[in-house]
């Protein structure tokens, strides 16, 4: 019986000579056109929905910010009354003024009344021409140095500030993640290449086992061997395949177009290292990081806002425990009259002046403002700080991470390379007679795995410099010079 069985697994055996199986390296891949990870990013900063909101929540905080502005807009105010009943013209007042606020917390008025009829009100009477009004408001005691519109200016400017923290930071997280599924495409693409390498190395072992059984230098129990072990790999590229669809898809999900809409990916787009690869940071560099991430975190950025915020309504509080007092003095003058109008001897005479005094008895509402402004601003402090030491830490374990991968790379390189001098050896003491054809394909399947584990590490450079990025708010940090 296993006279027959040798003869069946012989037949079919093709006539080819036997020679060794062609080299093959498994560190690179010319297929495909480029799709730089820098390139990638443009795109993404370009044209994805989540790049255009945190444009928008910039734009938002402008916009604020303005509005905090037109606290300080000059204003004109206009009136006309009028009465007339049983023929009688009681009265015609016609008032206008234009308000103009300064920075420091005073009112500059400029007014034009002009009264006429019978029944006006005596402290309304004007000549006929009318009188002109040129007077400033001070405050004496609460707003003196700071006020309500004042406080509004410096909480606006803080969540200006904010804004463009969220903006920067929003554009991070996305390209964090975009980073991570860019190296799994990365990967996925390799593992496939050297999956098909595989496969072709178990094809091409195969066809010569058979030839070797054909001529009798082999035992056709060798034909099985070789055929399980193209059958293994072939179920390993079925794998590869699927997961390489499957980032390709999820990549996708980044690329859009300068209309906002869902694209596709570059025809035979296809993963490189170049922007994205070894080198540039080390552990040395950790001073100049950590200064980095104090100026540029985005989430340290946003709470310093808060802070400022908080001082600021801290201040405003603090006013609020004196007493309030305003001052007005305005001079008067006709429409018309040869005088000058700011002549001191004339405003003598022709001026309007008061002072207002209001003082809380117990200043209940006023300390307790106080007292939770104070808490709101320690809370805040507090939060800074924690932050602070949160973001060293991640820029220290984000730089270990990148050394560490430098590291890593640099022994797997040699580890590919031993691989493929054992197996080559091997493939030496085989065709000497001195192997089996299963040491040898233990010896390409420790090629195939080294050379997957190092396009694993290869990938995983992107996340750790988008972990970089997002711990110091400086997204160039993603990729190497270009």
């Amino acid at each position: 019986m296993s006279r027959h069985l040798l003869v069946i697994l012989a037949a079919g055996i093709a006539l080819a000579p036997l020679q060794a199986a062609p080299a093959q390296d498994l560190s690179a891949d010319t297929t495909g056109v480029p799709f730089t990870f820098p390139a990638f990013v443009d795109a993404v900063l370009a044209n994805h929905p989540v790049s255009q909101q945190a444009r928008l929540v910039a734009e938002q905080a402008r916009a604020e910010l303005r509005q905090a502005w037109g606290a300080f807009d000059p204003k004109l105010v206009a009136s006309w009354d009028q009465k007339r009943f049983g023929g009688t013209e009681y009265f015609k007042y016609f008032d206008a003024e234009m308000k103009i606020p300064l920075p420091i917390g005073a009112d500059v008025t400029l007014a034009f009344d002009r009264t006429m009829g019978r029944y006006s009100n005596p402290d309304r009477r004007t000549t006929g021409d009318g009188t002109f009004t040129a007077g400033i408001s001070l405050p004496l005691g609460q707003r003196i140095i700071t006020d309500e519109r004042r406080t509004a200016l410096r909480q606006a400017r803080a969540a200006r500030d904010a804004g463009d923290a969220e903006r920067i930071g929003i554009l991070n997280k996305l390209l964090f993640s975009a980073a991570k599924d860019y190296g799994a495409w990365y990967e996925t693409w390799r593992r496939r290449v050297i999956a098909v390498e595989g496969e072709g190395l178990a094809d091409f072992r195969l066809r010569a086992i058979r030839q070797r059984v054909a001529n009798g230098e082999s035992a056709p129990i060798d034909t099985i061997e070789a055929l399980l072990e193209l059958q293994r790999r072939q179920v390993t590229r079925y794998e590869t395949e699927a997961a390489f669809y499957i980032a390709t898809l999820n990549l996708t999900a980044y690329v859009w177009d300068a209309e906002g809409r869902p694209a596709a990916l570059p025809a035979d787009a296809a993963p490189v290292l170049t922007g994205l690869g070894r080198g540039g940071l080390d552990s040395t560099q950790l001073n100049r990081l950590l200064e980095t991430a104090t100026e540029r975190n985005p989430d340290l950025l946003k709470v310093r806002a808060k802070v400022q915020q908080a001082e600021a309504e801290r201040l405003l509080a603090t006013q609020g425990l004196l007493p309030f007092a305003e001052a007005k003095l305005a001079g008067l003058g006709e429409r018309g009259a040869d005088q000058p109008f700011f002549n001191r001897s004339r405003l003598d005479d022709n001026y309007k002046a008061g002072l207002t005094v209001a003082v809380p008895m117990l200043f209940l509402k006023e300390r307790g403002k106080f007292g939770a402004t104070g808490a709101k601003l320690e809370f805040q402090e507090y939060e800074q700080d924690r932050l602070r030491r949160d973001v060293e830490y991640d820029v220290r374990a984000s730089i270990f991470d990148l050394a560490n991968l430098e590291r890593l790379l640099e022994r797997q390189v040699g580890s590919v390379r031993n691989a493929r001098l054992l197996r080559d050896a091997e493939q030496v003491r085989f065709e000497n007679g001195e192997s089996t054809l299963l040491i040898l394909n233990i010896r390409e399947r420790l090629v195939l795995d080294e050379a997957a584990k190092l396009a694993a590490m290869e990938a995983k450079v992107a996340s750790a410099r988008g972990a970089l990025a997002l711990a110091t708010g400086d997204r160039s940090l993603l990729t190497l010079p270009r």
